[in-house]
């Protein structure tokens, strides 16, 4: 027996006039990100304001996200690695990041994506549930910042997404990209560093749970990557700081290359006033580009995945230098992630965790290589200084 008499209208949609017929099923459901254009999906825009009026131009009068609208089947992995409990072992929960918090714990200000969620008790859906208590590990490890619009962030559901704010406060990181409403969740993070002051905010084009993991009035969830959205905060935010820095969440698993939509988009919000985009979600290590003096990182793969497999592929963490006015340099620091069939230390691999580290030699030159390659591509210069990559940009008046 159903008593309610109304269906919610969506709260975000894609400028798609039926998703339902297109793609493969996707975590059980049909899913827009089939829908691709080379590596970009379509854009979700909250059904409001600007992004409504720009949806109905096209002459969509539904184009919802409706393929998400029954309740989602995500059967979980049976491997152990995926499903057995760690959070009583302190050992293995401060393992993953223990060969990388030194080069972390050496720089101003870390940030990273967290893609999944922090949560004990919430009810798993998707791959990524961590312990609660790993957040005070990332803290630990020099972690200050995280990005929480992403497609795992409600791997956990709503609970789990709701632990995972109150487990980052209680660790001291600051967040953005997800909040308790659409209000909160657009809210940037404002930070100063030797006298430079930083606002980021934080996007995304997906998530596996659908139109209903997006934040809105009253809801809690993560923000759309709605330009028009976008382009309000960076309007507001623009006075308050020196740089303003995007996290963005965007395109798809395919490799290496960038479609012309994605890099388009990422001018279009810098010629909107953003000064760094730190895109992200391919696990595979993409280009850098330098776009009128301001740096896009398009995809610098992962920087740890507790179940690493044959598919991961190695990445890079990358070093900003902010000067008063520019990003003055940027550094490509590899980091092993490729799925190998032993570990590091040529024993079988542990399949429990799986611990990042700086690489040198020649897989490190390797990865350099490929970098220097995509970038060029791009219209951007990268030298090689031994076991790192350098990106120098011009001065340039703000």
């Amino acid at each position: 027996m159903e008593w309610s008499l109304n269906s919610r209208p969506p709260t975000v949609r894609y400028p798609v006039v039926d998703p339902r017929p297109f793609g493969f099923l996707v975590f059980g459901k049909r899913d827009v990100r089939d829908q691709v254009i080379g590596d970009w999906p379509p854009i979700p825009y909250v059904n409001e304001g600007e992004s409504k009026t720009y949806l109905e131009s096209l002459g969509l009068k539904g184009g919802s996200d409706d393929s998400f609208g029954e309740s989602l089947s995500y059967p979980l992995q049976t491997n152990p690695e995926y499903t057995q409990d760690y959070s009583s072992n302190e050992e293995l929960l401060s393992y993953p990041l223990h060969l990388l918090a030194p080069t972390f714990r050496a720089a101003d200000l870390v940030f990273v994506n967290c893609e999944g969620a922090l949560s004990d008790h919430a009810r798993q859906v998707g791959l990524n549930r961590t312990p609660a208590k790993f957040a005070k590990v990332m803290r630990s490890s020099g972690i200050g910042l995280v990005n929480l619009a992403n497609n795992h962030t409600f791997d956990a559901e709503e609970r789990g997404f709701l632990d995972t704010l109150r487990a980052l406060s209680s660790a001291g990181i600051a967040h953005v990209g997800g909040g308790h409403d659409l209000a909160e969740a657009r809210k940037p993070v404002i930070l100063t560093r030797n006298g430079i002051k930083i606002g980021v905010l934080g996007y995304a084009q997906f998530n596996n749970m659908g139109e209903s993991a997006f934040a809105a009035e009253g809801r809690p969830g993560i923000v759309p990557m709605d330009p028009f959205l976008i382009k309000e905060d960076i309007r507001r935010l623009r006075p308050q700081v020196d740089y303003i820095v995007l996290a963005i969440h965007w395109a798809t698993n395919r490799k290496y290359d960038i479609s012309p939509e994605n890099r388009k988009f990422a001018h279009d919000l810098v010629d909107a006033g953003a000064d760094l985009i730190l895109g992200h979600h391919p696990p595979h290590p993409k280009g850098i580009e330098v776009y009128r003096g301001k740096v896009i990182l398009y995809a610098p793969s992962n920087v740890l995945r507790g179940h690493t497999n044959t598919s991961s592929d190695d990445g890079y963490l990358a070093r900003f230098t902010l000067g008063e006015k520019s990003v003055e340099k940027v550094e490509v620091l590899p980091i092993a992630g490729k799925g190998q069939p032993v570990g590091r230390t040529g024993q079988p691999y542990d399949p429990k965790l799986f611990q990042p580290f700086l690489m040198e030699g020649s897989s490190a030159q390797q990865l350099l290589e490929s970098i220097r390659s995509r970038s060029a591509a791009l219209d951007t210069a990268m030298e090689i200084d031994g076991n790192r990559g350098i990106i120098t940009i011009p001065p340039a008046s703000k």
